[in-house]
């Protein structure tokens, strides 16, 4: 399979997700994987032997921003330096770049140079990168674009992260800073996340909905029901901590697993600096001190408050630089400046560890059984500081901003008592019988959305094509052995969908389905100006056909003009002015059939089905129609009997209680059931309509004139129209796949890895003539009706 891995994030986080990926990468996987985030970590994930794409985005700016703003709304002076508007830009320019990462060649930094000739051959095209399209995604949540390009790929998604994203009562949101001293802390700790997504998904909605609209021809969403995607459809999770050191909770469903956390191999050749080693070897082991990637806005404040805390103890310390800078000239015989050491290697000679807290950080250090001063700036910081004190492995967290000289050295003094130290020598002990890595890439493939996705020919294989009218599942490779011996036509392969994401599920009910229509169309009208600004500013400086950046949209046409800027945003704006109407009956008619579910526990809401086009949404519409009044009706009767019968083994109070609640539902699913039914037809309708006219051949998956034209290419058969469509259909290859052509460009990717795995197959004639045979018999075996057999011209 092609697995992208979305991250963003500080090395810490990035760090985790270079071990998994070698995992998946080796036996008995054999996955390729492409390590997909922030432009400073290419020669880290090269060098550890992985893929790399670039997202965009520096992660030096984030963690300075998320020092200056340790909560999740900015302070007063961020706002007015215009951090938040810098901020929103990364994060726009993270989205896209995510997408790219997913779908096209390169590292998405280095240009990828076609020859500079007027000859463009099969050969030429040979040399270009291997084709990337992902055949599953792996993400942690900040990286936003994971659940719309999983759902545009109709890819599986398994989310990873190093802190708690999934609602539970055992503790807040790591990011919500929740007084639970006083009320419900039980309740306040389930509804911090939800609190929290919202007010993410508020202030983000707009870039979002602008990505989904425009660049992977999606419906917008909206922030009421948007921020809930990832529980509600319960996309799996796995939390890379050691369930040693805080078990899972009882209220996280079967797809919330924790795996241990990941530890890539250590180096073997690594040896110490001289000046390094000569400290450790000349005294007692001394307390690490460093606080890695944060930047600090006072590095002198910060050294002198170090020294002093040191000096107070009487103890020997490692003393990081890291990116903030931290040092000086004056530093005692006691204290060693540490520049870039593996934590790895430097841990086990150390008596306790000082840092911020980053999980990366935390593992490492509990794992070694070092006692932990957790002196936290921001994020997850608190909470990992505060789960270390709760499991006896280091003092209670205290913040930065609150820290001076006493306070650290009296953390460091209560690190250093033997209680402390044996607490962490006994969770190190169970850490050490932890495989996190391996577990993680078995919870991956182990679950429901991984199943079955395989190649009927090739089962080693991920599936990517479907026969047309048939349910025979193709890989790239065996798509291009039977097109290439003249089995299939490529137009008899459709693009697969492995996993169909239900994010158009809608309004929880019809009063913020009104509201959501209205506001939607709200952002829709700013998104349409914000595009033409973007449109009509963007450089149309000449390039070179020969030194194409992966995604330069403009070398293969796609940046409009002036002109057609100014009629995009025409239709644009006319296109959202239209739509209210539309929005109001369909997200009305949503509202009213997921009521019952959402308020009132009904688990008989049937799901409806999925609208791509006028057909769709008149059969989903007519549908709602039968058996929205169907189940209005029979529900006051059947309603009250299965609450009853779920209280069968309980007393008599029980059982008129459970039958009293279902008549309450079956009272309510009438009201509701029959209001959707009502609103059916002309809300799914009116829908379909709108999605067949807005998307007009972006539904297409067909291959067009370039993709025919690369595939004789491939196939040594010649050149459709001479060299320039060939240098079209290659200048296509490494242009950005977005807007009205969407499909057919992720299809010729498609295409363009069928051949590729072919050629790489036939570098070894032995081998490659055993695989084409077993294809070729297996294909012969489905008895696939004839009319897909190719016929020669």
């Amino acid at each position: 399979m092609n697995v992208a891995i979305l991250i963003t994030g500080s090395r810490g986080d990035v760090q985790p997700f270079v071990a998994l990926g070698n995992v998946l990468q080796k036996a008995p996987y054999n996955h390729r994987v492409r390590i997909c985030t922030h432009p400073n970590f290419k020669d880290f994930v090269e060098e550890n032997g992985l893929e790399f794409h670039s997202i965009g985005g520096d992660p030096e700016k984030l963690m300075s921003y998320m020092v200056r703003n340790p909560g999740v709304i900015p302070s007063f002076e961020s706002m007015k330096a215009g951090d938040v508007g810098d901020r929103r830009e990364e994060i726009a320019e993270m989205l896209e770049g995510c997408w790219r990462a997913c779908t096209q060649a390169g590292n998405g930094m280095d240009p990828i140079k076609l020859p500079a000739t007027n000859k463009i051959s099969s050969e030429t095209i040979m040399k270009l990168p291997d084709p990337f399209v992902a055949d599953a995604i792996i993400s942690n949540p900040p990286a936003y674009a994971n659940i719309h390009i999983a759902e545009k790929l109709a890819v599986p998604l398994h989310m990873m992260f190093t802190m708690p994203w999934s609602p539970t009562t055992a503790f807040a949101h790591p990011l919500a800073n929740l007084d639970t001293d006083k009320g419900d802390r039980k309740l306040a700790n389930y509804l911090s996340y939800y609190s929290m997504e919202l007010l993410t998904s508020e202030g983000l909605i707009d870039l979002i909905n602008d990505f989904r609209e425009n660049t992977l021809a999606l419906d917008p969403l909206h922030a009421a029901w948007a921020h809930q995607l990832l529980p509600q459809l319960k996309v799996p999770f796995t939390y890379c901590w050691s369930p040693a050191l805080i078990p899972k909770p009882e209220d996280w469903g079967s797809h919330i697993t924790i795996s241990g956390f990941f530890f890539m191999d250590p180096k073997k050749d690594f040896k110490f600096d001289d000046d390094l080693k000569k400290f450790l070897d000349a005294g007692d082991p001394p307390v690490y001190i460093g606080f890695g990637s944060i930047v600090v806005d006072d590095p002198e404040a910060m050294t002198n408050m170090i020294l002093d805390a040191v000096k107070q103890l009487g103890i020997r310390a490692l003393v990081s630089k890291g990116w903030g800078g931290i040092g000086g000239e004056d530093v005692p015989d006691n204290v060693f400046l540490l520049g870039n050491v593996p934590h790895d290697q430097l841990f086990p000679h150390c008596s306790a560890v000082v840092h911020h807290g980053g999980a990366g950080t935390n593992a490492i250090g509990i794992s070694l059984g070092c006692p932990t001063v957790v002196v936290p700036f921001f994020g997850d910081q608190p909470w990992w500081g505060e789960m270390i004190h709760r499991a006896g492995a280091g003092p209670s967290p205290i913040p930065y901003k609150e820290l001076d000289a006493d306070k650290l050295a009296n953390q460091i003094r209560e690190a250093l008592k033997p209680e402390t130290k044996e607490r962490a020598k006994e969770l190190a002990a169970k850490i050490k019988e932890e495989t996190g890595a391996k577990t993680a890439a078995k919870m991956f493939h182990d679950t429901q959305q991984m199943k079955n996705i395989g190649c009927f020919l090739c089962p080693d294989q991920v599936a990517v094509y479907r026969v047309r009218r048939t349910n025979v599942r193709l890989s790239a490779l065996a798509a291009g052995i039977l097109v290439d011996h003249g089995k299939l036509e490529p137009q008899h392969l459709k693009l697969i969908r492995k996993k169909r994401w239900y994010v158009e599920k809608g309004a929880q009910e019809p009063v913020i389905g009104i509201f959501a229509a209205i506001e939607t169309t709200g952002v829709g009208y700013k998104n349409c100006f914000s595009r033409l600004g973007k449109d009509l500013h963007s450089n149309k400086a000449d390039k070179p056909a020969n030194h194409i950046m992966v995604g330069d949209a403009e070398a293969a046409g796609e940046v409009p003009g002036a002109i057609k800027a100014i009629g995009k945003f025409g239709g644009s704006l006319g296109m959202n002015t239209l739509r209210l109407p539309v929005d109001l009956l369909y997200n009305m008619a949503n509202g009213f059939h997921n009521f019952p579910y959402h308020f009132m526990d009904d688990d008989t809401v049937r799901v409806r089905g999925e609208i791509s086009g006028v057909m769709s949404g008149t059969k989903v519409g007519f549908q709602e129609l039968v058996f929205g009044f169907y189940d209005a009706f029979t529900g006051i009767v059947t309603q009250p009997v299965r609450g009853y019968k779920r209280h069968s083994d309980e007393g008599v109070g029980a059982r008129v209680w459970g039958a009293t609640k279902g008549t309450g539902r079956g009272l309510v699913g009438f009201v509701s059931k029959s209001s959707a039914a009502a609103l059916g037809v002309p809300g799914y309708g009116f829908k379909g309509l709108e999605r067949s006219v807005r998307n007009g051949w972006k539904t297409r998956d067909t291959p067009n004139e370039n993709s025919l034209a690369l595939l004789d290419a491939l196939r040594g058969k010649g050149e459709r129209s001479g060299d320039r469509a060939l240098g079209n259909a290659a200048l296509a290859l490494v242009s950005n796949a977005q807007g009205n052509s969407i499909n057919q460009q992720i299809r010729g990717r498609r295409g363009w890895q069928c051949f590729m795995e072919l050629q790489h197959l036939r570098q070894n004639d032995d081998k490659a003539s055993v695989k084409e045979e077993e294809v070729l018999q297996g294909w012969d075996h489905l008895r696939v009706p004839k009319e897909f057999t190719r016929v020669d011209d």
